[in-house]
């Protein structure tokens, strides 16, 4: 009887770099929490979890958008059982570390379900870790597109077992963090099903379609609509774009490009992010959020040439590695130290126990997120394409040096 790959010692090492990956990141978001440097999002998104628990809606809090109404996102609500033991958002810190941090083992499984030995498939999947790109998921803001790398190796193992009521929930859960998630997943979902397995793949767009037209037929409803940047055929940004393609690419030793013309697949998910119109900066950077599917999808699509090809799956971890060292500007660099604690921190720490009414510019965002358990707490002056948290150097130990009223703290 074949051991299961859970029960090989490769495994382990693997679950063990995850769990190490888990608690330097922990620490890492910890002291940027501190130091009022967390991006506003981890503080919309406990409100908002807090908010449903309290009312059964998630549609009135403090951030400038309400988050069940601009993105069909509603595996956001995993956090409500979390934050109502503990309603801080270090608690959202730690479900969004270890989210991305278990997609090491599950990786690790899909790797050896492909073909990979126990060594190449662990060496790989630690290696995904230490890309640039998840050590920036991991240290910036919390959304619900942190699920997507996890949930995605789940639905290749799910489909590798065809096992139908799996990739149903699967695809359902991927379809829950982001619309264009829900959209892309259909669109491979039709592929699968013309190149592969027809039952399956029309099961898969089927449940997506489904979500999807419930999703905007409730916001039809209510008249809202979906956040979404314009588009067009002009990159404005296409110099940085093509860098970051590249900079995605090398970690896997461009293994992606190995898989002939099933490459053109993954275009949808590069339109979204290169054919944005209207940003100030371009949405392809290492680390940033909007990236999560493009990036997944290419890790997808190395791992399955890599699985087979050990000389190649070396030189890959090797280029891994040399990316980590040398090209990592998102959070692990030379010349880097841990933040201060912000002096500022003990007063936005006071209106998170306070149901005072409270208001936060959008320059002060990551103050607004220590302070958010706080119902009434209200960031603004924010807009979809302002980055108000990069006015402070990234590496320096700046200040927040906020004159705003909540500097005075609850009490004052």
């Amino acid at each position: 009887m074949v051991k299961p790959f859970w029960r090989e010692r490769a495994f382990f090492v693997v679950l063990v770099a995850a769990l190490l990956f888990a608690a330097i990141y922990v620490a890492l978001d910890f002291n940027r929490l501190y130091a009022l440097r967390v991006g506003s999002n981890t503080g919309s998104y406990l409100q908002a979890a807090l908010h449903f628990l309290h009312t059964g809606s998630s549609d009135n809090f403090g951030d400038w958008h309400p988050e069940l109404t601009i993105h069909d996102q509603w595996t956001m609500l995993l956090l409500v059982p979390f934050v109502a033991l503990f309603p801080r958002p270090e608690t959202v810190i730690v479900i969004q570390v270890i989210a991305l941090s278990l997609t090491a083992p599950a990786a690790y499984v899909l790797l050896r379900m492909w073909g990979a030995k126990p060594g190449t498939a662990a060496a790989l999947a630690i290696a995904f870790l230490c890309t640039p790109s998840m050590q920036g998921f991991a240290y910036n803001e919390f959304v619900p597109l942190d699920f997507v790398p996890f949930l995605s190796c789940l639905l290749m193992i799910a489909l590798r077992r065809e096992a139908l009521l799996w990739i149903a929930v699967m695809a359902t859960l991927l379809c829950g963090t982001k619309e264009d998630v829900g959209l892309f997943i259909a669109w491979f979902a039709v592929w699968y099903a013309l190149l592969r397995n027809r039952r399956i793949g029309a099961t898969i767009a089927a449940v997506v379609i489904a979500q999807l037209a419930v999703f905007y037929a409730i916001d039809a409803v209510k008249g809202t609509h979906t956040l979404h940047p314009g588009y067009g055929l002009h990159d404005p940004h296409w110099p940085a774009q093509l860098a970051f393609t590249l900079e995605m690419l090398a970690p896997f030793a461009f293994a992606p490009l190995a898989v002939g013309w099933r490459i053109v697949l993954a275009a949808p998910l590069a339109a979204e992010l290169f054919l944005a119109q209207g940003w100030a900066f371009p949405l392809g950077q290492a680390g940033n959020y909007y990236t999560i599917p493009f990036v997944i999808v290419i890790a997808l699509a190395a791992w399955g040439v890599l699985s087979s090809r050990e000389r190649w799956a070396r030189i890959a971890v090797g280029c891994t590695a040399v990316m980590a060292l040398f090209f990592n500007t998102t959070v692990l660099h030379f010349g880097r130290h841990p933040f201060p604690v912000d002096p500022q921190y003990a007063a936005a720490r006071s209106w998170a126990t306070s149901n005072r009414a409270v208001a936060f510019p959008c320059e002060d965002q990551g103050a607004f997120v220590v302070a958010a358990a706080n119902p009434n707490a209200k960031l603004v002056g924010c807009d979809s394409a302002s980055a108000p948290s990069h006015l402070r150097g990234a590496w320096s130990a700046e200040a927040l040096n906020s004159s705003a009223a909540w500097t005075r703290g609850a009490g004052g």
